[in-house]
């Protein structure tokens, strides 16, 4: 292989190398990702929330499409806005959800609940699910909210004492 050779295929190398850096980094100042790939797809219509009194658990059923399999479950918060728009934190009988990506609707239910401290802060009526899963993936972190709009019912607490 000649001198001439080896340049022009460098040369070659070189110039397939700064046309890909340089599409990166404009894709990036523009805020948009052309290789972003979403990790699930939520099925908002088999979502169902059970609503109750402010103290006891709010039975969530939950649905969605696992798209990938190389994001990691790092972190999942909950919490509940309630009929006057105050967010207050809660906490979930799941620790983790797991399963293999599929083309199906995966169901899964869990149990979420107030802090007792907040128990009577919350005022009743129409309250909002507000959760977040936090993941680990190859292209760094990635944090998936719920679908919008998750209502259900909190009553007055059931035990005065609570």
């Amino acid at each position: 292989m000649s001198f001439d050779t080896v340049k022009t295929v460098a040369g070659a190398l070189a110039a397939v190398l700064a046309v890909g850096t340089g599409a990166l980094n404009f894709s990036d100042k523009i805020g948009v990702d052309f290789w972003d790939r979403p990790i699930l797809e939520w099925s908002p219509e088999d979502f169902e929330i059970v609503g109750g009194p402010a103290d006891g658990g709010f039975k969530v059923l939950a649905a969605r499409t696992k798209l990938r399999d190389d994001c990691e479950v790092v972190g999942f918060t909950v919490e509940i806005r309630d009929a006057d728009y105050i967010v207050y934190p809660a906490s979930s009988s799941a620790t983790k959800f797991s399963g293999a990506a599929s083309d199906v609707v995966e169901k899964f239910g869990f149990y979420v609940f107030l802090h007792e401290m907040d128990v009577h802060k919350v005022r009743p009526g129409t309250a909002t699910l507000l959760a977040q899963i936090k993941y680990s993936c190859p292209e760094g972190e990635k944090i998936v909210s719920y679908p919008p709009m998750l209502n259900f019912q909190i009553e007055e607490p059931a035990h005065a004492g609570s």
